[in-house]
């Protein structure tokens, strides 16, 4: 069994598009449509962020992340799929319609550690940051 990881390891199946998501063990592979799930690499911080990457915003009675500086489109062609968040306590997603601006509000989120957002781009992938 490998070493406990910080954050989240987010899976998905290339066939049907489910989504897999494993909070404490780094090594499980799981399979779906009888094939191995596909690692989504996290990016971080590099360019395009200003459209992609989550802002937390921590309130009194809930946690906001808003998609990117610059709200991120919501077209078929290039939209957010989900957004997820944590806190090494908990963890919450919400799947987006086209409809739906990237804009999420999820419980407080008050656990010992930092808190966590992801977002995903169908196009750039999984986005990452934490406050």
């Amino acid at each position: 069994m490998g070493e406990k990881r910080e954050g989240l390891k987010f899976y998905r199946c290339n066939t049907c598009g489910n989504l897999f998501f494993v909070m404490i063990d780094p090594d499980v592979r799981p399979s779906c449509c009888g094939n191995e799930m596909e690692v989504i690499d996290t990016i971080h911080g590099t360019e395009g962020s200003e459209k992609h990457a989550p802002i937390i915003e921590l309130n009194q009675n809930d946690t906001e992340v808003q998609v990117g500086l610059q709200l991120h489109a919501m077209e078929p062609e290039h939209r957010i799929e989900w957004v997820a968040l944590t806190d090494g306590e908990r963890v919450e997603i919400q799947k987006l319609g086209l409809s739906t601006p990237p804009v999420v509000k999820f419980s407080k989120m008050n656990g010992a550690g930092k808190v966590r957002a992801y977002a995903f781009c169908n196009i750039h992938g999984l986005w990452e940051s934490e406050k």
